[in-house]
């Protein structure tokens, strides 16, 4: 009979328990080597256009040409792509920021565009937009609770609202011309006016990016600065000025991982979820005698004979409290939420395991509300521990005739087929039900 592991004691005290902010990031484990982070902030900025050209074509008997001065070219974009070889989001940087456009030119040489950026993140990757307000951050001065990204939002957002009152400072000016050009009766281009309109008005970004390939703008570069041939008219033949590029699109954005699995393990810590993935499919968890072993999420690919492949989950082990951010908390319990199929790993050689059964359902729908009414199969692991393991497995059977329960030892990989094809049954139920 293997060894005795001592029990997890947890004690749920208000007073131990601290309250969830809103944003919690989670930078867990090592994962491939890597952090694993499944949540956090960064901060997208489009390429700045580049400025429009004043220049006058010269000529040997032409001493005073007409403008030809080319127009700046546009910044670059900013995008993510949802990638299926990625696992976290510790492949994204806090600041991602597209190339600026290039300048116009004499002879109507226009400025090349900026390159854009694409930033590979994980499948099921959510991506929102953070707003911040810029008075209060004005009025409350140096805040600690504002990062160091909402605090460049806010100070970039009062820099363009003033800029955007300074109608000169829109344009480039010839050479000691700044005082001589009039630019009371100028008049914006209407694309010019368009972009900026749009800007302001850009809807809140949201988006969630759950299949391989999948890409949304999340910074848009800003627009190229025209040159003076743009700005002759009747009064001014010659104009000496010429339009500055506009920045590029900041936001602030708040990325949220929920793997994408179709069975989802629940369960106690050190109940035997990483023994159960190692034993059914091809990952490689880490599996020890002692609570917490698993402290990020893990995905396996189960191949079945006929080459049918799912995809299984584990997550680090829930306590009572796991709702209030207990133990290691919510913070991984979102990587439940998109499984179809959810399998509860039970210890059979506990006391009472029936007991650690609801206990899970309470948290998972204390989390979120009817998460757990999910099909669902039990696996009663630790079925080779001896009697006590076979007579709680007969008595949970006279308690609850009608739960799918299956006895396994995934230590010794035993009766693992038989919970596969259960899984796999569930599976297929499901995909003929929504046909």
């Amino acid at each position: 009979m293997p060894a005795k592991v001592p029990q997890l004691q947890v004690e749920e005290t208000k007073d131990e328990i601290t309250p969830v902010t809103e944003w919690v990031p989670h930078t867990g484990g090592k994962k491939g080597g890597r952090n694993f982070i499944d949540r956090m902030r960064c901060t997208a900025i489009g390429g700045s256009g580049g400025n429009g050209c004043v220049s006058f074509f010269r000529d040997v008997f032409v001493p005073r040409g007409p403008a030809d001065g080319g127009d700046g070219g546009s910044g670059g974009d900013v995008w993510l792509e949802a990638d299926s070889s990625e696992t976290s989001l510790s492949c994204v940087k806090q600041w991602l920021k597209a190339r600026p456009g290039s300048n116009g030119r004499g002879k109507s040489m226009h400025g090349g565009r900026g390159s854009d950026i694409t930033i590979k993140v994980p499948q099921g990757t959510l991506v929102r937009q953070i707003f911040v307000d810029n008075k209060e951050a004005q009025a409350e001065g140096p805040n600690p609770g504002l990062d160091r990204s909402s605090r460049f939002l806010a100070d970039l957002e009062t820099q363009m609202a003033r800029r955007a009152d300074d109608k000169a400072s829109l344009f480039v000016h010839y050479p000691r011309w700044e005082d001589r050009n009039d630019l009371k009766g100028v008049r914006l281009p209407a694309e010019f006016k368009a972009f900026r309109w749009a800007m302001a008005h850009a809807p809140p970004l949201s988006a969630d990016l759950t299949s391989h390939g999948q890409r949304v703008l999340v910074a848009r570069g800003g627009l190229g600065g025209m040159g003076n041939p743009h700005f002759i008219s009747t009064e001014d033949r010659q104009p000496h000025y010429a339009l500055r590029g506009l920045a590029g699109q900041t936001r602030v954005l708040d990325l949220e991982l929920k793997t994408i699995a179709d069975v989802g393990l629940v369960g106690m810590p050190n109940a035997g979820k990483s023994t159960f993935l190692r034993a059914v499919s091809n990952a490689h968890p880490k599996v020890a005698a002692y609570p917490f072993t698993t402290l990020n999420p893990y995905i396996g690919t189960i191949t079945y004979d006929d080459a049918a492949q799912i995809t299984m989950a584990d997550i680090p082990g829930l306590v009572p409290g796991a709702h209030r951010n207990v133990g290691l908390g919510h913070a991984f319990l979102r990587h439940v939420e998109r499984s179809r199929v959810l399998v509860f790993v039970v210890d059979v050689s506990r006391p009472e395991p029936w007991r650690d059964l609801q206990m899970l359902r309470d948290e998972l729908d204390l989390y979120r509300s009817g998460l757990s009414a999910r099909p669902s199969l039990v696996v009663c692991n630790k079925a080779d521990a001896g009697d006590i393991a076979r007579r709680n497995f007969e008595a949970w059977r006279l308690i609850a005739p009608d739960l799918n329960l299956v006895p396994v030892s995934a230590m010794l990989g035993k009766n693992i087929r038989k919970a596969t094809h259960a899984v796999r049954q569930m599976l297929d139920s499901i995909c003929v039900g929504r046909t």
